[in-house]
């Protein structure tokens, strides 16, 4: 009985890993959309890395690589997100889906798909890759690659709505 007991411990924790490692995706694309910046440095290592591929053409001096949560947060995030017109009301949207989870012990990495609007003007579709580290309270990015496969401009008139901050500052 003991071996079973074991081996159901084993995949409970599995299962636990699992979801934890969403929640912290969930909670990078909550945090980045709202600019809550102190949530989103949370989501990374404090050594964590965010390399950026293919935004170059709609954010030219973005592509590159940004280590450790200070610089993640000041050199990539905020000036993207504050050079968006409409900033702080309708800047980022995500779509995130299809995560591809591989666990090995402490660590995890991934493969997403993302289909962002940005600013009511752009699409931005592309991939996600992260690689996970558990820390003693929770799983976070040890390094976050953002590859944008395609972008197009498009057309819209008429935007209007809340902004996701109006929409989590008003809870059930």
């Amino acid at each position: 009985m003991d071996d079973a007991l074991a081996r159901l411990s084993e995949r409970v924790q599995r299962l636990e890993d699992l979801e934890a490692i969403r929640h912290t995706w969930r909670d990078y694309c909550t945090c980045l959309d709202s600019e809550d910046w102190r949530g989103l440095a949370d989501v990374f290592t404090e050594d964590g890395v965010v390399e950026m591929v293919g935004l170059e053409s709609f954010a030219p001096g973005a592509d590159g690589s940004y280590r450790g949560r200070e610089a993640i947060l000041e050199e990539f995030y905020k000036p993207a997100v504050s050079g968006i017109e409409g900033s702080g009301v309708f800047a980022t949207g995500h779509l995130s889906t299809n995560m591809q989870i591989d666990l090995d012990g402490d660590e995890a990495t991934t493969l997403a798909y993302f289909f962002e609007i940005v600013a009511n003007e752009q699409v931005l579709v592309g991939t996600y890759q992260h690689r996970f580290r558990r820390d003693p309270d929770r799983w976070r990015f040890a390094t976050l690659r953002i590859s944008v496969r395609y972008r197009a401009k498009i057309e819209a008139s008429d935007c209007g709505g809340r902004s996701l901050r109006e929409v989590l500052d008003k809870p059930f």
